[in-house]
C-alpha cells in the first residue's frame, strides 16, 4: 500500500485520509486532477524533447553548419599548400610567440620562467637516461646552467646512440 500511495495508484485498500499523487490539493506533489504534472519547467523540457520548443528546428547532425577548423584564419593562404612538417613549425612558432607575450607578466619574468622550463625538461630527460642506465646523477647537475645541460644531453644521447650502433653492429 505505502509504495501505491508513492507511485501515485489509487487503491481501493487505502484508507481514506491517505495522501496519494493522484488527489489533487494535497501534499503538493504537482500532479493536477487531471494526472498531468503542472511543473512549466518539465512541460517546457517535454516540448523540446519531441521537438518543439518554438525555436525553429530541432538541433541535430543534419541541421548543423559546416563549422571551422582550429587555427584557422579563414583565409586560402592559411594552411593550403602546406606539408604537415611546415604546419608543426607553423604552430611551434605561434606557440613560442604566445608564450614569450603573456600579458600582465614582464619580459623579464617571461625569460626566467621559460628558461628554467628548459632546464627542468633537460634534467626531467638526463635523470630519465641516467635511471635506465642504472646510474646516479652526476653530481651538481642540478646547479648547471640550461647551456651546461643542453652540452651535456648532447653529449649522452650521441654516447647513447653510438653504444646502439655499436650494439647492432656487433649481433
Amino acid at each position: 500500500l505505502a509504495q501505491a500511495a508513492l507511485l501515485g495508484v489509487p487503491t481501493s485498500s487505502a484508507p481514506s485520509g491517505a495522501f496519494t499523487c493522484g488527489r489533487a490539493g494535497r501534499m503538493g506533489c504537482g500532479k493536477s486532477k487531471d494526472g498531468s504534472v503542472s511543473d512549466p519547467k518539465f512541460q517546457q523540457d517535454r516540448a523540446r524533447a519531441n521537438g518543439g520548443g518554438g525555436r525553429g528546428q530541432a538541433p541535430g547532425w543534419n541541421t548543423a553548419g559546416q563549422g571551422h577548423q582550429l587555427g584557422g584564419g579563414g583565409s586560402a593562404e592559411a594552411g593550403d599548400g602546406l606539408t604537415p612538417e611546415e604546419r608543426r613549425q607553423k604552430a611551434l612558432e605561434a606557440a613560442e610567440k604566445r608564450q614569450q607575450s603573456a600579458p600582465g607578466v614582464s619580459q623579464q619574468k617571461v625569460a626566467q620562467l621559460m628558461e628554467k622550463q628548459q632546464k627542468d625538461e633537460l634534467l626531467g630527460k638526463l635523470s630519465e637516461y641516467y635511471r635506465r642506465k642504472k646510474m646516479d646523477l652526476p653530481m651538481g647537475l642540478n646547479s648547471a646552467t640550461v647551456e651546461q645541460l643542453k652540452n651535456h644531453w648532447d653529449r649522452v644521447k650521441n654516447d647513447a646512440s653510438s653504444a646502439q650502433v655499436l650494439q647492432g653492429g656487433t649481433e
